[in-house]
């Protein structure tokens, strides 16, 4: 992985390196991250981000995309049990809805809850994840106030007709077939990726002798550009994501623990497609960059509950059109600007829908809801003297159904002479407005709350980040505190059995500490190591739920001699997590405390020939018993052995 708070870490891969790039010092201005409006060096980056590129993702032998997020700082993942059930990712202690999730640049959280569910993004078709953290609304807007995970989808990396093809088998029934094509020539690229996974699953419930959970899951992408000039590039993307998934029901009330999650036949359905389309043009010799993208978004979720009646029928739309513009100040083009200046201006329009009479309260609850809002973005990115860099940015909402609000980030960087140390720092505010289900309801259980108010967010961190061993290592350590106000959270009725949605008063507090280090020990040895402590309470003093105190990930990777085998181990550490407490007797918003857990993970890869590859893994080796949601069982020990080709 490459931790990107204060610099990158290791600009050599730490998979199968050879001797030359362990010992050689690192090039941090090679390595980029998407940090703002346009993109920015590492070494200039004031804002705390990670990314894992492809030879990390590979590294990890992951099946689905949260799993490769819970070893980073600062990200806690907690999912139902379920292979394919709802898994939410928060960053430093905020919601899942609090953070903004970009696949190949479009928007892809539902619009009823403005929250991505990362149960159905399958891991094999990306090539890069980034993680901003922090609050990110003075670039992104809404749903951005404690991060953004952008995450890119693989494309051709040499010229020609080239591709992969892959086969894995595993344990609970679990198998898996995917297909990468890729054609560049000389005037563009195309890529279609294709990836179909299936599991018989496990018990949920943990009831002995209980049914198992299953998922379908089978995705789609493709996207390609073309240069029709030297200055004009069209280019676009379309994802489809079909799955299918066996769900336990929650028994509120419950008179133990072990009946708390319930067998039933419930089940998700659940139909994804996201696709954009863009035009650049380079203008004034290079030094002005222009980019007109039109993105858009459409989810259908389909539901049972415990009785196999449908418990939900909803289709949500998201368009978007948007204008950016990047001038260099100081130079003839942007590749050798020292500062530069964007533009942005973009409009929004997002629709929800539940379409089954027999769900709701009412009539009132099958209107289609929505809202658009339009936004202007201004941004600066300075290489300042004496080793100083600089980033700011402020962003205007008008929005049709809140407010408007203006929000404002700033991110500095320091690198000292030595060119070993550097410090970081930034400040920013945010905002999240409140989602449709929030506003107007749509389900029989749950009533909107028309006169909600956005949440808001002031947040800043401080980090160094050193270079050790001649720069075969770096140590990252950040501390963070983030303020939220006007915190929107469900009370329950126990006589009427729904809930609705508040605003709290007071303040959400959430600091901690994030460290990550990376090491490559020697040519065949590498090690990341990463560590999170958060506090994080609402404003009553009570700790926020599903966001673990203690968040420890190691990962040592062996490269045996010849380079065509490596050997992984993964150990991840959670402590201090919480959940609520739904059993019979227990008192309103009481929490429970979850056994603290460990889980051990290896793994393989071995060259058969340059084109084939070879790989296996176990996970949770120690077949640990854990839960990541109070009541909900997770998997226990599951091995996998898979063959891949490329052509």
């Amino acid at each position: 992985m490459r931790h990107i708070t204060l610099a990158a870490s290791l600009a050599a891969s730490t998979s199968m390196a050879g001797a030359a790039l362990a010992q050689e010092p690192f090039d941090l201005g090679e390595i980029v991250v998407s940090g703002g409006l346009s993109p920015v060096a590492a070494s200039s980056l004031g804002r705390s981000a990670t990314v894992l590129t492809a030879d990390d993702i590979a590294q990890k032998d992951v099946k689905h995309a949260a799993d490769l997020l819970r070893t980073l700082p600062g990200v806690s993942v907690s999912r139902s049990g379920v292979v394919g059930g709802l898994t939410q990712v928060r960053i430093r202690g905020h919601e899942g809805n609090h953070t903004l999730v970009l696949i190949d640049g479009v928007e892809a959280a539902a619009t009823n809850s403005s929250e991505f569910d990362f149960g159905g993004l399958l891991a094999a078709d990306i090539e890069r994840i980034e993680v901003l953290r922090g609050p990110q609304s003075s670039i992104y807007g809404s749903q951005a106030i404690g991060g953004v995970i952008s995450i890119t989808t693989k494309r051709p990396s040499e010229a020609g007709f080239t591709g992969r093809i892959s086969t894995e088998l595993g344990s609970d029934g679990s198998s898996q077939l995917g297909l990468n094509v890729f054609n560049q020539g000389p005037r563009g690229e195309l890529s279609f990726l294709t990836t179909a996974r299936a599991t018989g699953g496990f018990d949920v419930s943990g009831t002995p002798g209980g049914e198992r959970d299953g998922d379908w899951n089978e995705t789609y992408n493709l996207k390609g550009r073309y240069f029709v000039t030297d200055t004009i590039t069209l280019g676009g993307t379309l994802r489809y994501v079909r799955r299918n998934s066996d769900t336990d029901s929650d028994l509120f009330a419950a008179p133990s623990r072990a009946t708390l999650v319930t067998d039933t036949p419930a089940t998700l359905q659940v139909q994804e497609t996201f696709g954009s389309v863009y035009a650049e043009l380079q203008a004034m010799g290079g030094r002005l960059s222009n980019r007109l993208e039109y993105s858009f978004s459409n989810i259908n979720r389909q539901g049972t509950d415990s009785t196999g009646a449908k418990n939900a029928d909803t289709t949500g739309n998201r368009s978007k059109i948007a204008y950016r513009g990047t001038l260099a100040l100081d130079a003839a083009t942007l590749d050798a600007a020292r500062h530069r200046l964007t533009f942005a201006a973009e409009h929004e329009r997002e629709d929800f829908k539940e379409n089954d009479p027999a769900i709701v309260f009412g009539p009132g609850q099958l209107v289609k809801r929505d809202r658009a809002q339009s936004a202007f973005v201004l941004e600066y990115q300075g290489e300042l003297a004496n080793g100083f860099d600089l980033q700011a940015s402020v962003r205007h909402d008008d929005n049709d159904k809140f407010k408007d609000f203006t929000t404002y980030a700033l991110g500095l960087s320091y690198r000292f002479p030595n060119q070993t140390t550097r410090l970081r720092a930034s400040f920013g505010t945010g905002v999240q407005n409140p989602n449709l289900l929030e506003q107007f309801g749509f389900f029989a259980n749950f009533a909107g709350n028309p006169n909600l108010e956005p949440e808001q967010s002031k947040g800043w961190d401080i980090g160094i980040e050193q270079e050790i061993l001649g720069g075969r290592g770096v140590v990252d350590l950040t501390y963070f505190s983030d303020e939220l106000t006007d915190e929107i959270a469900s009370i329950f009725d126990p006589v009427t059995g729904v809930s609705t949605p508040i605003n709290r008063l007071g303040k959400s507090d959430r600091r901690g500490v994030e460290l990550a280090a990376s090491l490559q020990v020697n040519t065949q040895i590498d090690a990341n190591l990463s560590y999170t402590w958060l506090d994080a309470t609402e404003p009553n003093g009570a700790v926020e739920v599903r966001r673990p105190e203690h968040e420890v990930a190691l990962q040592v990777g062996y490269t045996l001699p010849g380079d065509k085998t490596r050997l992984d181990l993964q150990v991840r550490h959670v402590a201090g997590n919480f959940d609520l407490d739904f059993r019979a007797g227990a008192a309103a918003g009481q929490r429970a405390r979850l056994s603290d857990y460990t889980v051990v993970d290896i793994g393989f890869s071995h060259a058969l020939t340059d084109t084939v590859q070879l790989t296996g893994s176990v996970k949770n080796l120690l077949d640990e018993e854990y839960e990541e949601l109070f009541g909900y069982s997770s998997q226990g020990r599951t091995a996998f052995i898979g063959l891949s080709k490329a052509f």
